[in-house]
């Protein structure tokens, strides 16, 4: 018998209809949605994906995933069209508990685009591949 998520309060804000689903489940799909640095740097050299540093433009300058493009969440809807349809766009941001990377994949999803964020964002990154600067 599968294990079953538990569901949010209904007293929580911004409460979805529960929807009940084994962990299998939840856990399959969550991986489809998810990149690792490693992935990701073979999805980048072979042309599968595009990256999206969703973080403020200084950051960007300062340091950034080679070959990220930057399109802060704050100005994603005005980049929509910009957006290519036949690659994943994998979207980043600062570590584990920014949500800027979740909320922009979360925008490109509900308009149909392929997503995927990486996991760590360019704090893991860097904990196993080099960075570069505009400096």
């Amino acid at each position: 018998m599968p294990i079953e998520t538990p569901t949010k309060p209904a007293s929580h804000e911004n409460a979805i209809p529960a929807a009940t689903i084994s962990a299998a489940e939840y856990f399959r799909t969550k991986l489809q949605f998810e990149t690792t640095p490693h992935d990701l740097k073979r999805d980048m050299e072979a042309g599968h994906v595009v990256l999206l540093d969703v973080r403020d433009e200084q950051s960007y300058k300062t340091e950034r995933i080679p070959g990220a493009k930057n399109v802060p969440l704050t100005q994603l809807e005005r980049h929509l069209a910009e957006m290519p349809n036949g690659k994943t766009l994998v979207t980043y941001c600062w570590n584990i508990t920014c949500a800027a990377a979740t909320k922009a994949a979360l925008i490109l999803a509900e308009k149909g685009y392929k997503v995927q964020e990486l996991v760590g964002g360019i704090g893991e990154w860097k904990a196993k591949f080099p960075t570069e600067s505009s400096k």
